[in-house]
């Protein structure tokens, strides 16, 4: 084990994935309750990587800052969006890192960005509703140089699950079952 990751556990998944690829399919999703106001319980559901049933579930709640008639009481969507994007970016990061034999002391991630919140309450049709630009700082302390951390940025890029879903298009289906 290296960074705390098992690569040995790793490994043994991806050749598993590479003979039976029906194994590598992860199936995942999340219900919201609305609870008054601008809060949002979310309940995750159970989870499926290939045959494997993950029957844990989690439950949290979205709310909203006074601003936007919230309480201040619990992190917004944004907040979870950017959380979950670092985490993906984090383990693809430290995974990747240890594969190379990179001995880790510290991986600190922050994402900053700006909503211009005229899109989102309709007063300009001419401003985005999104985020257009995310900045990502990594700050990492190892026995590697910063050209191999780079590099690892890099790869992380290509292959996060998070990081390729919020900087590609996706398809989504919407069931109004009203």
């Amino acid at each position: 084990m290296l960074n705390k990751i098992n690569l040995e556990a790793l490994n043994k998944y991806k050749k598993l994935i590479t003979t039976k690829p029906e194994e590598a399919i992860a199936k995942m999703g999340v219900t919201a309750n609305w609870k008054g106001g601008v809060n949002t319980e979310i309940t995750t559901h159970p989870k499926s990587v290939g045959s494997a049933q993950i029957e844990q579930t989690f439950k949290y709640i979205i709310g909203e800052p006074e601003e936007l008639l919230g309480d201040n009481q619990h992190p917004n969507p944004q907040d979870y969006i950017l959380g979950g994007l670092a985490g993906c970016m984090m383990v693809g990061f430290v995974a990747s890192a240890s594969a190379k034999g990179i001995s880790l002391d510290s991986v600190r991630l922050e994402i900053i960005g700006q909503l211009d919140l005229r899109g989102f309450l309709e007063i300009d049709p001419a401003v985005s509703v999104g985020f257009e630009n995310l900045q990502f700082n990594f700050v990492v302390e190892g026995n590697a140089t910063q050209e191999d951390y780079k590099a690892i940025i890099e790869h992380v890029r290509k292959i996060s699950p998070g990081y390729r879903t919020i900087a590609d298009p996706v398809q989504i289906t919407i069931n109004e079952n009203l």
